[in-house]
């Protein structure tokens, strides 16, 4: 009767902990297609700022923007934009540059320098809800005009 009793609570045990480790692998690959899809679109993001950059850099500003694919050719529109789960935004901000140096391109500065009308830090930030929580992947990176 014994052998019995504890052969039940074995297989109740393995079990139990065969469900739990099914739900968590479950979550688990839930998550990660969630954060791979987030870091796809963030990649997009930087890419088509890349391109307009390309196609002209003059049209860039400090702010807030979303890519739009427009006839095949890249553009920023103003604010963020919804991409079913996501919240994708593309924000540009001036860089600052060394006022005293001795190399033909400046250092960046935080503070204290001359705003260079030339590059701006780009930040590409996707968002989303993971488990009722704000989670976000962001690339970064410096656009410059150049040719």
């Amino acid at each position: 009767m014994i052998e019995v009793l504890v052969a039940v609570s074995l297989l109740t045990i393995v079990m139990v902990g065969g469900f739990s480790a099914n739900n968590l692998a479950a979550n688990s690959a839930g998550i990660n297609k969630l954060r791979s899809q987030a870091n796809l679109l963030a990649r997009e993001g930087m890419e088509a700022l890349s391109s307009v950059r390309a196609s002209d850099f003059t049209s860039l500003s400090p702010g807030t923007f979303h890519p739009v694919n427009n006839s095949g050719l890249w553009v920023l529109s103003p604010g963020e934009e919804i991409l079913a789960k996501y919240t994708r935004k593309i924000v540009l901000t001036p860089v600052m540059r060394d006022m005293v140096c001795s190399t033909p391109v400046c250092d960046i500065v935080s503070a204290g320098g001359k705003t260079d009308p030339y590059t701006y830090k780009a930040t590409v930030t996707e968002g989303w809800k993971e488990n009722d929580e704000d989670r976000s992947f962001a690339l970064n990176s410096l656009i410059t005009y150049w040719r």
